[in-house]
């Protein structure tokens, strides 16, 4: 073994690869190099960049997307982002879109990007987002730059990937290991997939392979083929083109975002303009992923100040959601959770919130609980990064107590005071509080929103509609009272000064998940609960329900329970709202009448060609029923409607955007008979 090869443990430690010639990483699963040691950036910017007709390709226009069908170290990336920054002339957004079934670890891409010390700034904020862990299958969504740049990574499958998602994309970077070396990947199935996710107005691709089988598996998707001269030695290289949908030379490549029509989100037209209403966490941060696509945006609060409901909460657990079956709704606050993980993070480093990662340990108290705990990890197998095993002992060190049991612990996760994070993302934003908002009407094209009082407000080219059961009471989303439901909750408090006469010099080192939870001190007061009250819409504060939580507390601190007997405990009571399935309402708001018109016979199992498009209330769109776990969805929530909004890559696949999409329980209900027209 060469001073400059790694031991076969050692590669897996560094994402699977060895090291060759100082800093160029090899892969030995597919026995190559992933880029000319020599002359690496140099080719990607002859065969991607140049070979795509870039920097002219994006110049003068609102967005662009590039895609991209092997990550890798990010060479491709950055030499994109570098000739893009550069360039006066660019879009005023660059998405960059790639998979990756391998990601690096951040300690060998940081290696890797040594050798091109020209990309160091960039290759640094790329670094600086790159997860130290576990990268989980699924979409990861990282914003760059000055917020102009976004990087959609798909970790799985390069098929797979791309048949689950809708990128419109503009070009293509067909990279990763050669044909001869990953034949899995240059399948017909991949072709026909970046057919499927490229813009409707067509796109261009390149690819540094020649191979017959790329050339005809191109065209057999529908993309014109020619050859253009390789990099240095290489003799030949392909570059591609895809026409516009709906054009004689285009391929059938699918119907919208999804083959159900249902679900095909509606075209987008000049959005800069945004009224946002509801100023709790899902609110401010629609504001916020608005505001940094340059729009300019109005909040409306009916209250005296924001989050004033269950965002008000002093303080709000930042957990991973895992479950053992890596079913829809796991999948959705995982990724829930990465996207929230990373913007709290980066804002408290900053100084702008309150907000401490000091783990937190789920403790197994029942065998329902150990069974459920051990199917997640055996999904997550070796990944103490993101959760491990702790029995009794090393359970109550963690925690700083003595604990009945042992569980899982999260060392990524910890506490957020939400007012402070909801003040962050709301700051910059023009915000009429004491302002509820009774109608939205139609001004042409514009809308103008209508207050209690009378006033009127306007005009927008959208609005979001963020507010908790306080949506039914607008006529666009009134048919959701069938589907929203409020919960109470109700916390309880307790001074620092009541553990120190249970334990001494204890302290609480993380937060505590059981069948409440308990967290370390905030301005030396600890928080236990929570109530969860279904179709309880009032917030007295309740002895009953400060009992309920000191019992639940007794189960595995018992001693600390019973001094809060005799202290008169403080507390907040707030409301949720939640969905019968679980999951967050997150979409264009439809029409329910023009739904049950449209779609009354999909029961009949007709195909799906032969119904229109989705009806929606033309620029209204819907954000709420998070339920309990607001803080892990809602800032992807609103990445994902801030990115229709403006016509952007999603950050979610297709997948999961039908199973959050609020039009899912009008087609259940016509599928199963339960509505009808």
């Amino acid at each position: 073994m060469s001073a400059d090869e790694q031991s076969p443990e050692a590669a897996r430690q560094t994402g699977g690869i060895t090291w060759r010639e100082g800093n160029v990483p090899f892969s030995p699963q597919f026995g190559d190099i992933y880029y000319n040691p020599k002359n690496g950036l140099a080719e990607t910017q002859y065969v991607f960049v140049a070979g795509n007709n870039l920097p002219e390709a994006w110049q003068n226009r609102e967005n662009f997307t590039i895609g991209e069908t092997g990550f890798g170290t990010g060479l491709n990336f950055l030499a994109a982002w570098d000739c893009w920054q550069k360039d006066p002339a660019r879009s005023k957004r660059l998405h960059f879109v790639s998979v990756e079934k391998f990601p690096l670890t951040r300690d060998a891409m940081a290696r890797a990007h040594q050798n091109w010390l020209e990309l160091a700034e960039i290759s640094d904020q790329l670094v600086t987002q790159w997860p130290t862990g576990t990268m989980l299958p699924g979409v990861h969504r990282f914003d760059l730059g000055d917020g102009s740049v976004t990087l959609t990574l798909l970790i799985g499958d390069a098929i797979d990937c791309y048949r689950d998602y809708h990128g419109m994309v503009d070009c293509w970077f067909l990279d990763g290991f050669a044909p001869s070396r990953n034949p899995d990947m240059w399948r017909p199935e991949l072709f026909t997939a970046l057919a499927a996710a490229s813009s409707r107005d067509g796109a261009t691709l390149s690819t540094f392979s020649a191979a017959r089988i790329v050339r005809d598996g191109l065209e057999q998707a529908g993309f014109e083929v020619a050859k253009r001269k390789g990099y240095a030695y290489k003799r030949d290289m392909i570059t591609a083109r895809l026409a516009p949908k709906g054009t004689d030379k285009s391929a059938d490549r699918g119907k919208g975002m999804d083959e159900n029509p249902w679900f095909v989100l509606p075209k987008v037209t000049d959005n800069k303009r945004v009224a946002i209403i509801g100023g709790g966490m899902a609110g401010a941060a629609c504001a916020r992923a608005l505001q940094n696509r340059r729009c300019t945006v109005t909040l409306f609060e009916k209250s005296e100040r924001l989050a004033n409901a269950a965002s008000g909460n002093p303080i709000g657990m930042l957990e991973p959601y895992f479950t053992a079956d890596n079913a829809i709704t796991g999948r959705f606050y995982e990724a829930g959770f990465r996207y929230s993980q990373r913007l709290v993070r980066s804002l408290s480093e900053a100084g702008k919130i309150e907000a401490d990662f000091c783990g937190v340990l789920d403790l197994i108290s029942s065998q329902r609980d150990e069974e459920r705990q051990a199917g997640m990890m055996q999904r997550l197998p070796d990944s103490p990064d993101l959760v491990h095993v702790l029995d009794r002992e090393a359970a109550s060190s963690a925690f700083g107590l003595p604990l009945p049991h042992g569980g899982l612990f999260y060392p990524g996760a910890g506490w957020v005071n939400p007012p402070s994070l909801v003040t962050c993302l709301a700051s910059g934003i023009e915000c009429h509080i004491n302002t509820p908002i009774a109608a939205i009407s139609e001004d042409g094209t514009d809308k103008v929103l209508h207050s209690v009082e009378g006033q009127e407000f306007g005009p927008f080219d959208a609005v979001i509609i963020a507010g908790a059961t306080e949506t039914t009471g607008l006529d666009q989303t009134a048919w959701l009272s069938d589907y929203l439901r409020p919960v109470r909750g109700q916390i309880s408090y307790f001074d620092d000064s009541a553990l120190r006469e249970c334990y001494g010099d204890d302290k609480i080192r993380c937060v505590l998940s059981h069948k409440g939870y308990l967290t370390p001190a905030r301005a030396g007061i600890h928080v236990f609960g929570a109530t969860f009250d279904r179709d309880d819409d009032q917030t007295d504060l309740r002895e009953t329900d400060h009992a309920y939580n000191r019992n639940q507390l007794g189960r595995v601190l018992p001693e600390l329970a019973d001094r809060l007997e005799a202290i008169k405990l403080d507390g907040r009571a707030a409301l949720r709202t939640t969905t019968p399935d679980h999951l967050p309402m997150i979409g264009p708001a439809p029409d329910y009448d023009a739904y049950l018109s449209a779609y009354h016979d999909i029961d009949k199992g007709k195909k799906a060609a032969r119904y229109i498009d989705a009806p929606y209330h033309k620029d209204v769109y819907i954000c709420t029923g998070f339920g309990a776990r607001g803080l892990i969805a809602a800032p992807l929530a609103a990445e994902i409607i801030a990115s229709e909004i403006c016509n952007m890559p999603l950050p979610l696949e297709k997948s999961l955007m039908d199973a959050i999409h609020p039009a899912r329980f009008i087609v259940r209900g016509l599928k199963r008979r339960q509505i009808t027209a």
